[in-house]
């Protein structure tokens, strides 16, 4: 993530795994690719949060609203909060220490418990 790279907002990540890879990009202003035999260009990335996260920041008001209004469960779980806050704190782990750090899945949590 970078708010100073020289090509724009940089905010991406991958999460890579034994079952696959999750990843995000960024949102470019438009999806217009030129390629030739000169190189690929494509316009740059959207600059502000209002730009990139109107849609998030809409969902987020309106499950607000459902759960006031309709008194309905707010989506985002304790536990949700909570594996969240292990992968950052995992990320910054190969960091400080040099070493490969490996997260186990919730669901594999509980078989290894026996649970």
């Amino acid at each position: 993530m970078s708010r100073s790279a020289s090509y724009g907002y940089d905010q991406r990540f991958e999460i890579f795994g034994s079952e696959g890879r999750v990843q995000v990009g960024n949102i470019h202003e438009t999806s217009t690719v030129v390629s030739t035999a000169a190189g690929i260009q494509s316009s740059k990335y959207q600059h502000s949060f209002p730009q990139r996260f109107n849609e998030a920041f809409g969902m987020e008001l309106e499950a607000f609203a459902d759960t006031i209004l309709y008194k309905t469960s707010w989506p985002v779980t304790k536990e949700d909060c909570i594996r969240v806050q292990q992968v950052a704190d995992a990320a910054q782990e190969p960091v400080r220490t040099g070493q490969v750090v490996e997260l186990v899945a919730p669901d594999e949590e509980v078989a290894a418990s026996g649970v």
